[in-house]
């Protein structure tokens, strides 16, 4: 029984020790400011803040799932949901952060 017992607890042991960290989505996230420049940012990481700076109006998300678009630099506050594919018309954003 002890025997068992240890054989599945080096296997448990094992598995979380191989387990893969979150990917990152997969695709761009593109931003536009209000003077029309755009510019991207490959597959954002999981729960990553990423912070746009001042005079962002729009956010395209061309990656595999959701992001959380955030009234300030620090993805606090009440955000926005963006799903995979959709975008964000107008209005100023100034972080996000990739969902999955």
């Amino acid at each position: 029984m002890r025997s068992i017992l240890a054989v599945l607890t080096v296997a448990a042991t094992a598995v979380t020790l191989t387990a893969t960290p979150a990917s990152a989505a997969s695709g761009s996230v593109i931003v536009r400011t209000l003077g029309e420049a755009t510019w991207g940012i490959g597959d954002p990481r999981p729960s990553e803040c990423h912070d746009l700076g001042p005079g962002f109006h729009a956010v395209i998300n061309e990656t595999d799932g959701p992001l959380l678009v955030f009234p300030d630099h620090a993805c606090d506050g009440e955000a926005i949901l963006v799903h995979a594919w959709d975008n964000t018309e107008y209005g100023l954003h100034y972080s996000f952060q990739a969902l999955t």
